[in-house]
């Protein structure tokens, strides 16, 4: 009875962060539940619902993703924006181009990890990337 109780607390954690979670995550959560919901044995339901990788199924896509060389389309921002942005190879370069090509600003990660960079003024850019393998990049609040 404990270990009902205790999974039924899960669940209802589970339903409140699914809710609070943004929307470009929310489908994948959706189709999770769906998934655990279509389970007809409780027992197997409630352990579908307390399996679920829910940190995996929150985490939001990148905005641009890639490997070696690549330039962005132009994207606009209409309030200062955070720019994250990972590599996993050795070599990363990230130029930041406003949409008249100039550089507003140079980025780059020595031997692969994660850094940020803020795009304070609102505008048009696209990105110039150079590196030696694959990497992730999002637009983020700040």
């Amino acid at each position: 009875m404990f270990v009902k109780k205790c999974s039924i607390l899960a669940l209802v954690s589970t339903g409140l962060l699914a809710a609070s979670l943004s929307s470009s995550a929310s489908a994948d959560v959706n189709t999770a539940f769906e998934q655990c919901r279509a389970i007809v044995q409780p027992d197997r339901r409630l352990e579908c619902y307390d399996n679920l990788d829910l940190k995996a199924l929150s985490a939001k896509k990148p905005n641009f993703a890639g490997k070696r060389t690549a330039k962005t389309e132009i994207f606009k921002i209409s309030e200062p924006s955070q720019l994250r942005f990972q590599s996993d190879g050795a070599i990363f370069v990230l130029a930041l181009h406003d949409s008249e090509d100039n550089i507003v600003q140079n980025l780059h990660i020595g031997g692969g990890g994660e850094d940020t960079y803020l795009i304070e003024e609102v505008g048009e850019y696209y990105l110039r990337v150079n590196g030696s393998t694959t990497w992730r990049i999002w637009l983020e609040k700040p």
